[in-house]
């Protein structure tokens, strides 16, 4: 369930957002679940968007989570 701050993310629709919080707030869900719905409701290229992380295993560990998240969808 996502919080009320949360929603206002994954919901964004005008341009860019900018997503910064603390470790285990939830970021990674929530650009996950962005970026799910930009790529299966609004038909945005995948190419197109841009996430970045700190690390490479995060970076690869996004990959992975957003790859099941669609694939499950």
């Amino acid at each position: 369930m996502l919080t009320d701050k949360q929603k206002e993310v994954v919901f964004h629709g005008k341009g860019n957002i900018l997503v910064s919080a603390s470790a285990g707030s939830g970021k990674t869900f929530v650009m996950i679940e962005r970026v799910k719905r930009l790529i299966l409701e609004k038909g945005v290229d995948i190419d197109k968007i841009l996430c970045v992380t700190f690390t490479v295993l995060a970076a690869k560990e996004m990959k992975q989570k957003l790859s099941d998240a669609i694939t499950k969808a």
